[in-house]
């Protein structure tokens, strides 16, 4: 009788943001409803928790499995996590990494799967070991189709689906934690290198679903004057300009302009979100975004967890700052 083979299964939970405990929940639904095992596959699921070291201990209590490897970064800092995952699979690793929805998620599944030569999907429903590789089911076609994807090389990377964020499974009772790491210190000495800046040029249309360079203004600009600042600076950038609900209601900006659920879904290659928090019913509209920046006051804020790159400060003046640099 042939021995039942274990699938290593890494969760991997970025905790330094604000949107922690719903991508632990995600997760979580994901390995008990979503990850089907097959040929003998027997998942063997462990959350690479990713913390600050004040707070380690609060979130563990949310890690998705019981067993836990909890690892110190400093925040907002995707290559250190990338290269401690890279550094985790030299030495053994996993089967399957699995990372929660977003640009975010996207970023470091990505970087994982670039630097140990394994492969990436995103936006996946479920997923199942087929022995030579992991049958996927998957979003096409802006959620409209799904189809059925294969993937071969390991170790598989794969982010879930933005439907997985309504889940509520509840965390285990316990945890145990495995090994208690920190990054390699040539990664956490070295400063974020610059990025080479591609000018996309003037959009030829202002519509929101179509512009490939995009800013959006949250409540956070503070004012009528404040969202007409960051119009303005956008206008300068040739970017295309939304708001969020919030700036609607509060009648700084009018509804044609807003993204999110009740306006727009974007999907432009670069999204500066400038003063908004990041509640879920806008984040759905910016979801697909190649590149997300935020600019917000608040370094917990949910967009904080989401934003592929985080600024701390004044969303009007970070913007206009921006646009002056581009000039």
């Amino acid at each position: 009788m042939t021995a039942a083979v274990t699938l290593r299964v890494a969760a991997v939970l970025d905790a330094t943001g604000a949107a922690a405990e719903r991508h632990a929940r995600a997760l979580g639904g994901f390995l008990r409803d979503g990850l089907v095992a097959a040929d003998g596959a027997t998942p063997a699921a462990v959350t690479h928790l990713f913390c600050t070291r004040d707070t380690g201990a609060e979130h563990v209590l949310e890690a998705p499995t019981r067993e836990v490897r909890l690892v110190h970064v400093p925040p907002h800092r995707p290559g250190i996590i990338t290269a401690s995952l890279a550094a985790f699979q030299t030495g053994g690793g996993a089967d399957l990494f699995v990372f929660p929805a977003g640009p975010a998620g996207r970023g470091l599944a990505a970087g994982v799967a670039a630097r140990t030569g394994g492969s990436v999907l995103t936006d996946v429903l479920s997923a199942t070991p087929t022995g030579d590789g992991l049958a996927c089911r998957r979003t096409a076609y802006a959620g409209h189709l799904t189809g059925q994807f294969e993937l071969i090389q390991r170790p598989w990377c794969i982010t879930l689906d933005a439907s997985w964020a309504d889940c509520r499974v509840e965390p285990p009772d316990d945890h145990t934690v495995q090994a208690e790491a920190h990054p390699p210190d040539d990664v956490v000495s070295v400063p974020p290198a610059l990025l080479e800046i591609e000018r996309l040029g003037r959009p030829r249309t202002s519509d929101l679903e179509t512009a490939r360079l995009l800013v959006v203004a949250g409540r956070g600009a503070g004012s009528r004057g404040g969202v007409e600042r960051i119009a303005a600076a956008a206008a300068r950038m040739g970017a295309a300009f939304g708001v969020t609900r919030p700036v609607v209601m509060s009648a700084w900006a009018g509804p044609d302009h807003q993204v999110g659920v009740s306006g727009s879904r974007t999907a432009p290659a670069v999204c500066i979100v400038a003063g908004a928090s990041g509640a879920p019913a806008f984040l759905w509209g910016v979801e697909r975004a190649g590149f997300i920046a935020a600019v917000d006051t608040d370094d917990h804020a949910p967009i904080a967890g989401e934003a592929d790159a985080f600024i701390a400060g004044d969303a009007v003046e970070v913007v206009e700052a921006l646009a002056e640099l581009l000039d």
